[in-house]
């Protein structure tokens, strides 16, 4: 199964990834991150993003969701990530409505590439952690999340890609993904 784990900043989906090969040894993840990208071309993300670094973000998630051709892989994000905080901007005046509309497009598209969306959203038993990589606003994390929810409802109507929300502590995120996906 290729599964892409996404949601907001600090809300614990690489501590999940981790436990998540783990539990099921017969899935990788990817070694390269976006977090390499942003670090290595030294993005603007989250509040201070732009069209430009989006870009590069988006083109990045979906290379690498395209190029992977393992069976069983679970991927850091991917491009509905990119859609929301590309949307985000959007709200906000600083990204152009074309260049959304192109995201959206990509972001559709990418989910061939994918068996299932894990969702985890905005939780406040996850520590916020000011790494320079997240944002700890909690008032943009809110934005965010809602914007997944309310893009995942979306995708749910046009895309037959299985959607999952997990949340809890890091065991109960493992036996609710078991069950969900059925693994």
């Amino acid at each position: 199964m290729r599964i892409a784990v996404i949601g907001p900043q600090n809300t614990g989906k690489s501590t999940f990834i981790s436990d998540f090969v783990k539990a099921f040894p017969n899935h990788s993840t990817t070694y390269e991150t976006y977090r390499d990208v942003v670090e290595e071309k030294g993005l603007e993300i989250n509040q201070k993003t732009t069209k430009e670094s989006q870009l590069v973000i988006r083109d990045f998630l979906l290379a690498q969701s395209a190029n992977n051709k393992d069976e069983h892989v679970v991927f850091d994000r991917c491009v509905v990530d990119n859609y929301i905080y590309t949307l985000a901007q959007f709200e906000k005046g600083l990204i152009d409505e074309d260049f959304l509309k192109e995201s959206e497009e990509v972001m559709y598209e990418s989910l061939g590439n994918l068996d299932a969306l894990v969702f985890i959203p905005t939780a406040v038993s996850v520590r916020l952690v000011d790494d320079q990589l997240r944002d700890t606003d909690t008032n943009f994390i809110d934005r965010v999340n809602c914007l997944f929810i309310e893009t995942l409802f979306a995708i749910g109507q046009r895309s037959p890609i299985k959607i999952v929300a997990i949340a809890g502590g890091r065991e109960e995120r493992i036996n609710q993904i078991r069950k969900s996906l059925q693994l």
